[in-house]
């Protein structure tokens, strides 16, 4: 299940999100996303990972099947920063070159996928 919360005060349609969630999370699993204003971003940024700064997309796994995504609702490419931070929640990162490597590719993948 997925829900939405847009506390900008952008229309946002969901149904692209819709359809990433479905194609990125093959078995069940809760996903709630929040489209945050650049300050909430900065403040959740500084609370968790102690940096004072917005951030375009921060991921936080709840439960083994849940988590929530909060996208910075006033940065273009908002599907793009979704899949970013779904992939997050299911353990892929850029710590290294190769799990930036491999992550890279995922979405790459996920995106050609949409265009056919």
């Amino acid at each position: 299940m997925i829900e939405f919360k847009n506390l900008t005060k952008k229309t946002i349609h969901y149904a692209v999100f819709k359809k990433l969630y479905k194609k990125i999370f093959l078995k069940k699993f809760d996903l709630s996303v929040v489209f945050a204003t650049p300050l909430l971003m900065t403040t959740l940024n500084k609370k968790y990972r102690n940096k004072n700064k917005s951030a375009d997309v921060l991921s936080f796994l709840l439960e083994r099947k849940e988590g929530e995504i909060f996208l910075n609702g006033n940065l273009p490419n908002l599907p793009y920063l979704f899949a970013h931070g779904a992939f997050h929640l299911l353990g892929y990162g850029h710590e290294t070159e190769s799990q930036a490597e491999l992550m890279q590719k995922k979405e790459r993948a996920l995106f050609k996928s949409l265009q056919s």
